[in-house]
């Protein structure tokens, strides 16, 4: 039986048992969420440093409808390491650990899936990764202790749920189709519920990104015009601007969150993909955000109104005023699902 080890651990968060689920319980008990919510199957958030993001993190999952019910938990995160077209990676690990306890891999659907074949070419649409690219990839790997800390706190055992990570690169739209059908059927079993791990923005010359808007109304209209929004440069005169850069940066990530609120589930896919072709917002997650959307677009006997998202907090690493400044952006969201 292969352990994937805590390699993120004494670094990117603590590794002090004691010290480390102290931390996490105190972030969901202030994140003032009245959780659970009834049938919020999906979150999305962040998977930075918990100092950084843990506050933010917190309020996806008390939102998180964890029962004693749920048996299989699905975690998709980007790769920040390794290039790979048309294939969703999955871990070949049987446990994952935590300082926290350990979480188990549903190795049995792991087999199934990497069965999956894309109808047209026969090719597989999902693989096992390797040791070494799963233990170096982080997006998957934050989410485990603050899962294993909830799941303490809803008082079900670590013993009764299985978990599936999946980790998503660059897909075409046919691919990210074809996945979505394979996926649409786990998210229609209530036992199921699935993490999207996601940072928001990256702003800055380090992150290749210095988008710029002033305001919502002007975001709107290049969305619609179809024109990709300005990018500052050192010769930028941001007198000139109408909002602070860390403000413009705000505008751009909670346009994203209500198109991913406000458009009808049919077209959320393609409204997604052209806010980002437009804008190109750096938003790490959002390839599995892509494969998600497409996998609740096969959702049938819904209503119109019947998946909500839901977005109970945002924050920023730091607020930029300058070119030569940086930040991150968090956002804790929630997918609720009505039949």
């Amino acid at each position: 039986m292969a352990i994937r080890p805590a390699t993120h651990s004494g670094s990117w968060y603590s590794n002090r048992t004691q010290e480390l689920s102290q931390q996490l319980h105190t972030y969901l008990i202030k994140s003032t969420v009245k959780g659970p919510i009834h049938n919020a199957r999906i979150i999305i958030c962040p998977h930075a440093g918990y100092r950084y993001c843990g506050p933010t993190m917190a309020y996806s999952y008390a939102s998180l409808d964890l029962n004693r019910n749920v048996k299989r938990i699905f975690i998709l995160g980007p790769s920040h390491h390794i290039y790979f077209k048309n294939q969703i990676l999955i871990s070949a690990f049987s446990e994952l650990e935590t300082p926290l306890g350990n979480l188990k891999v549903d190795t049995d659907l792991c087999k199934t899936l990497v069965n999956k074949e894309y109808p047209e070419n026969g090719k597989k649409l999902f693989r096992l990764m390797d040791h070494d690219t799963d233990m170096a990839e982080h997006s998957l790997e934050m989410q485990l202790p603050m899962l294993v800390e909830t799941l303490k706190w809803r008082e079900v055992s670590l013993d009764t749920v299985k978990v599936i990570p999946m980790m998503v690169s660059h897909n075409s739209v046919n691919v990210d189709r074809c996945i979505g059908d394979v996926l649409s059927e786990y998210i229609k079993d209530p036992n199921n519920l699935f993490i999207v791990s996601s940072d928001f923005c990256h702003w800055g010359r380090r992150f290749q990104y210095t988008g710029y808007v002033g305001s919502k109304e002007e975001l709107h209209e290049a969305i619609q015009e179809e024109t990709e929004v300005e990018m500052l440069t050192a010769r930028s005169k941001l007198s000139h601007h109408q909002v602070p850069i860390w403000q413009s940066i705000e505008i751009m990530d909670r346009y994203a969150m209500k198109t991913l609120s406000n458009t009808p589930n049919a077209e959320r896919y393609d409204a997604w993909k052209q806010y980002l072709e437009i804008t190109g917002n750096t938003i790490c997650g959002e390839k599995p955000i892509s494969v998600i959307l497409s996998a609740l677009s096969k959702i049938r006997g819904v209503s119109a109104s019947g998946i909500k998202f839901q977005w109970p907090n945002y924050s920023q690493s730091s607020h930029v005023t300058s070119i030569d400044d940086s930040s991150v952006s968090y956002t804790s969201g929630y997918v609720t699902i009505e039949w």
